[in-house]
């Protein structure tokens, strides 16, 4: 049964989900988010496996010493994380090429093309040009300025104005290119010459924006994005409400698809001035007590409030499997498992989604100033000592207190209390989810809207004088 509360919730959200699905830009998000879930799948997968098996400062591999038994770990998990590079760190510019393919179909204009002429735009506008064709290194570029789903805005923004920009310019070139008489005379080769105007203009820009970015002196475009919403080095001060608000920025940028100031692998919060005099403290006396700083941002956010990556994806995972009734989701959410097990939440963010998705949204923002909350105040009381000794990256979450404090059993309850406050904050809003889900078979919302249904690439094409023939999907 659900609540009256519940009810009048999934209304809203089926109101604000059947205004948004008619337009055109998040339709084609969705199905480009759809389109990247495999990439992102394996590629999360070889990520989690190679860093937390493969590599020297993996969990695994430090638990079961894998490389004395296994001396060719390393290679194996070099190859891995390599693959994973090109499926993850390549988001980006398939987010471009996708985005912009099915905002083609949208438009009526040749997918094919207006993809690829966004990807190139994307890949021109992520390097230094001025550093030298020879000096060009795409991935290292991706990897610099992270180029993944954590950054997959850059990669629709790219598409919008890629594909906006050549529907002008093909506008324009309709009123002096000889265009074919009938539908018989139009073929792919008067297609791609009509084309050429277009994109010669869309990497003209894409090239002249790319110079001007590496004046700047940023790697890309993505990382001048980045250092333009960046926050300031003085702005990180540990106090508990600086945290939470710091923390909420972060996770507004990630379900808008841009990476935040805070991360698990970051080390901008290990590595931090507090944390050190922690660390150095702890170790002349050997005791956690009378620690400087009991309070900072690794302490209470990388320990209490980022199991399973940003937005505390742990405890949604989980709570997908449990209590979801929609079968695409819990798939979703037993492949998501491992990967967010080693705090890597990508398929969360695109398979859910979480990324642009308005049920997902709140909790996102919500559970991880709860779990926090939870972390805080018997730290703040000093009830449970604070993590200061380094643990592992590819670690679960909830054993992060245990392991960073040597083993303190307060602690560890500590976690397992904040990831169920967690956890009971995604409950209603799946709950929500299923009711949308279920008032959706029982046909209570409105059929999908025909601009869904373009992006099939199966559907007659009625202005044409021979229905049977169907549109293609790319050139």
């Amino acid at each position: 049964m659900f609540s009256p509360l519940e009810n009048c919730l999934a209304a809203r959200y089926l109101h604000i989900r059947t205004v948004i699905r008619k337009k055109k830009v998040y339709i084609a998000v969705t199905h480009t988010l759809g389109s990247l879930l495999p990439f992102v799948i394996i590629g999360s997968m070889l990520q989690a496996v190679s860093r937390s098996i493969f590599m020297q400062n993996g969990f695994f591999y430090s638990i079961y010493h894998i490389g004395e038994w296994l001396p060719a770990a390393r290679s194996i998990g070099q190859v891995m994380n390599a693959l994973s590079d090109i499926t993850i760190n390549f988001s980006l510019f398939l987010g471009a090429f996708l985005f912009a393919k099915y905002l083609a179909r949208l438009y009526n204009l040749n997918d094919g093309i207006v993809g690829w002429v966004a990807m190139l735009a994307a890949m021109i506008l992520q390097v230094n040009l001025l550093a030298g064709v020879s000096r060009i290194n795409i991935g290292s570029s991706l990897t610099n300025n992270g180029g993944g789903v954590h950054n997959i805005f850059v990669g629709l923004l790219v598409g919008l104005a890629a594909t906006q920009a050549y529907r002008g310019c093909a506008w324009i070139a309709s009123h002096w290119q000889h265009a074919p008489a009938t539908w018989q005379e139009e073929t792919f080769v008067t297609r791609g010459l009509h084309a050429v105007f277009p994109v010669s203009v869309v990497l003209a820009v894409a090239v002249g924006l790319s110079l001007l970015i590496s004046l700047t002196g940023q790697n890309g475009f993505a990382g001048l994005l980045l250092y333009s919403i960046a926050l300031p080095r003085w702005a990180f001060s540990h106090a508990i409400v600086t945290i939470m608000l710091i923390t909420l920025w972060n996770n507004v940028l990630n379900v808008v698809g841009l990476s935040g100031p805070l991360s698990p692998f970051s080390q901008l919060t290990v590595d931090s001035t507090q944390s050190s005099k922690n660390l150095t403290v702890a170790l002349k006396t050997g005791s956690l007590n009378n620690l400087p700083y009991r309070v900072t941002f690794h302490t209470v956010y990388d320990v209490y409030g980022a199991m399973g990556g940003n937005g505390m994806t742990l405890a949604l995972v989980v709570a997908i499997i449990l209590l979801s009734r929609q079968p695409d989701r819990r798939k979703v959410g037993w492949w998501a498992l491992f990967p967010t097990l080693m705090n890597f939440n990508d398929i969360a963010l695109v398979g859910f989604p979480i990324l642009f998705n308005p049920i997902y949204i709140v909790p996102y923002l919500l559970a991880p100033l709860v779990s926090m909350t939870v972390g805080w105040m018997p730290l703040h009381f000093g009830w449970v000592p604070p993590v200061v000794y380094n643990t592992f990256n590819t670690g679960p979450g909830f054993l992060t207190a245990f392991l960073g404090t040597n083993g303190n059993w307060a602690a560890l309850l500590t976690s397992v209390l904040a990831f169920l406050a967690g956890l009971l904050v995604y409950v209603p809003f799946i709950r929500i989810d299923n009711l949308a889900w279920l008032q959706t078979l029982t046909g209570e919302l409105p059929t999908q809207q025909q601009e869904e249904a373009k992006l099939s690439g199966e559907e007659l094409i009625p202005a044409r004088p021979h229905p049977a023939i169907k549109k293609t999907e790319s050139y």
